[in-house]
């Protein structure tokens, strides 16, 4: 489990365990995690955790955030990372953490929506059964999205608002992810030499549906689907 602790001019004041998805850091009363000093900006910069991984975003703040006495605008936390915002120092804590990056991974994964005219042709979701859904079914408005865990574009988030998204490197498909009418989204491969790999297994070339948490591994990149 992830924690900050907290210091104000090396003095430990706070420890916050990181709780799923996003919290605020900032002045301003409400924040997840207020630090309470002039040097800091009302909304200073915000957390991404989604299962070991926690990501720091700054928000276009006065005096900027640090990371390691490195001012950055987006980072991958990692175990013994230490954030500067002002005068408080933040120490990340979670012996869990996997390292972010790595030769191994591709450097080229493009992430990115299918224009209006490829959309027109998505892959065909799986066939419903009997079984599969009543057919008053409620549908499932929550919103998805995709965070890339590891590879080029780590730490980036991706809201599936497109009716197909496609995924894959530079002029090669290598899946998509597309909603059908019960609001879930399937992943279905591009092609069945390379297919992506959900939790550890390949994905039936028919497509599967993807829950909350789900790890896909696609062209090189690691990534987390989320729910909300």
């Amino acid at each position: 489990m992830a924690k900050l602790i907290i210091k104000f001019e090396d003095v430990v004041i706070d420890q916050v365990v990181l709780k799923q998805g996003d919290m605020s850091i900032g002045r301003r009363p409400g924040s997840d995690i207020v630090l309470d000093n002039l040097s800091v900006s009302g909304n200073h910069a915000s957390l991404f955790t989604i299962g070991e991984d926690s990501f720091i975003q700054d928000l276009n703040s006065t005096n900027g955030t640090f990371v390691n006495n490195k001012k950055i605008s987006k980072h991958h936390l990692i175990n013994g990372d230490a954030v500067g915002i002002g005068k408080h120092s933040l120490l990340y804590v979670n012996e869990n953490a996997a390292l972010p990056g790595g030769d191994s991974l591709a450097k080229t994964v493009i992430i990115t929506p299918l224009k209006h005219e490829e959309a027109a042709h998505p892959a065909s979701p799986p066939a419903a059964t009997p079984t599969a859904a009543p057919a008053a079914a409620v549908r499932d408005n929550r919103q998805g999205a995709i965070f890339v865990l590891s590879g080029a574009s780590s730490g980036k988030r991706i809201e599936l608002t497109k009716a197909v998204t496609n995924l894959g490197r530079a002029g090669k498909m290598a899946a998509t992810i597309s909603r059908n009418v019960r609001g879930a989204y399937i992943l279905t491969p591009g092609s069945e030499a390379d297919r992506p790999v959900l939790n550890g297994k390949p994905v039936a070339l028919r497509g599967e549906e993807l829950k909350n948490g789900d790890i896909i591994e696609i062209a090189g990149s690691r990534m987390q689907f989320h729910l909300k």
